[in-house]
């Protein structure tokens, strides 16, 4: 077990989905842009048009700034804040795919490497020379993004490696290749997106202009159309029932839906409007289109990562890190009973020994040794998913808004007193969206002491009190 890393102002899965969405928005836009681009120079080389180069080399260049530069910083600021948030399901990943890792960063070697000499190679070596630097990075990109879909996919659905616990069942999980081609198609309307904010920058006597914007546009709703047949006739289908349930309930609030609709709409119109109307394009409308995808991405990866809640590995290691089924196949046993009987304090490496806490209420200013366990107890059992402190409230208009409160929670249903919630947390485990509350008796009367003490300091606050957002 390692430390819970509650968030700071956001919860913790906020700062995650954020920097993920950017990730997304880059790398997806590297792959589908590095085959538009091989489409484009091959048209240039076969069919003697020069003029298409001029749009290469700024479209590389911008490839090189905005999607090399900053897309690999977000992959990086995604290890970092996906290793705090969740750091035992990070290791999971780590200790079963090492190998396809190490592969990918093989592959996103050659894809930086291959941009670099992409672009600075463009009027340094023969076009056909050129064009083959093109093929690599195509090929490149896309094998990069098959392996981390894999590794993504298996969170989801693990398929066979629940019972085998080999690497290549993960891998190649019911998921893997409807999500591959459901994100290869989206690529291409990303990329849409990003071919019509290029173009319109380019001088107006440009005269391939149009031309670009008609292809681009064309791609990007084909890509669009091939995606939503996916999602309703391939991937829906083969979603576990559980996953299923999670899309239908209030835990994926309407206005993720909203997002997500809106946006593909929007962009559905925009893309349609520069088919029509390509010299009507303005890189404002461009710009737009891509902070709406940006949008419409967050609201997806957000509702893929809700999916298999309350897992981060289904079926197999729950949101809060514990290992709730066994794998004879790897040697592992679930963790529940064990620390039903030991208590959780004292069993896991980084959770203190219960002695130990009992300098905590004059650090944290509680009232008391046994708030203050309860209050290390529902960090760790609670925190990955639900506000649990004032850390990770933001103040927006004098009020408090706050991940999945468990003060709203509380209030309503009426779970005001420790009593009443020690009942609920034993009783915890019925619901479809939780896994039962690990720990003894003792530990759960400790946590529903705080959890009393969480929601009294909230209603003496009533201008700071947090406001639940889902």
């Amino acid at each position: 077990m390692y430390p819970i890393w509650e968030g700071l102002f956001i919860h913790s899965a906020m700062y995650v989905a954020i920097v993920s969405a950017f990730h997304v928005l880059a790398s997806h836009l590297t792959v589908a842009a590095a085959w538009f681009n091989l489409y484009l120079e091959r048209r240039a080389v076969y069919e003697q048009r020069p003029e298409l180069y001029v749009y290469l080399k700024r479209s590389a260049l911008g490839l090189l700034v905005f999607a090399y530069v900053f897309g690999a910083m977000a992959g990086v600021g995604i290890w970092q804040t996906t290793t705090a948030a969740n750091p035992r399901g990070i290791s999971t990943l780590i200790h079963n795919f090492v190998f396809y890792w190490g592969a990918e960063w093989y592959m996103f070697l050659i894809d930086v490497v291959g941009i670099i000499a992409y672009y600075y190679s463009f009027d340094r070596v023969s076009p056909r020379t050129h064009l083959r630097l093109a093929w690599i990075l195509a090929l490149g990109g896309t094998g990069t993004l098959t392996i981390i879909v894999g590794i993504l996919s298996f969170k989801l659905t693990p398929g066979l490696w629940l019972e085998t616990g080999n690497s290549l069942n993960g891998f190649f999980n019911p998921t893997f290749w409807p999500q591959i081609l459901l994100r290869f198609s989206l690529m291409f309307t990303i990329t849409a997106a990003w071919a019509l904010l290029i173009s319109t920058g380019l001088p107006k006597g440009y005269f391939a202009r149009e031309y670009i914007i008609r292809r681009a546009a064309a791609m990007g709703l084909g890509g669009l159309g091939v995606a939503l047949g996916i999602w309703f006739f391939w991937f829906e289908p083969v979603l576990p029932e559980h996953a299923k349930i999670i899309l239908r309930s209030p835990a994926i609030p309407a206005i993720t839906y909203t997002v997500i609709g809106g946006g593909l709409m929007a962009t559905f119109a925009g893309l349609l409007f520069a088919l029509w109307l390509p010299r009507r394009q303005h890189q404002l409308i461009a710009l737009g289109a891509m902070l709406v995808l940006f949008g419409a991405i967050f609201g997806a990866e957000r509702t893929r990562e809700v999916m298999r809640k309350p897992d981060i590995i289904a079926g197999y290691m729950s949101s809060n890190q514990l290992v709730f089924a066994d794998l004879p196949a790897r040697g592992i046993q679930r963790e529940e009973q064990g620390l039903n009987e030991r208590g959780m304090l004292g069993s896991l490496p980084f959770l203190p020994k219960p002695d130990a806490v009992a300098v905590l209420p004059i650090a944290a200013g509680l009232p008391s040794r046994e708030v203050a366990i309860g209050r290390t107890l529902v960090i760790q059992q609670c925190a990955s998913c639900h506000n649990v402190s004032n850390q990770t409230a933001i103040t927006v208009f004098n009020q408090r808004l706050a991940l999945r409160s468990l003060v709203n929670l509380l209030e309503r249903r009426n779970l005001t007193t420790a009593d009443k919630i020690e009942n609920y947390l034993k009783a915890i485990g019925g619901f479809p969206y939780m896994h039962p509350v690990v720990g003894t008796d003792e530990e759960r009367a400790f946590m529903a002491l705080y959890l009393e003490y969480f929601y009294q300091q909230q209603q003496r606050n009533p201008q700071t009190a947090a406001h639940s957002v889902k």
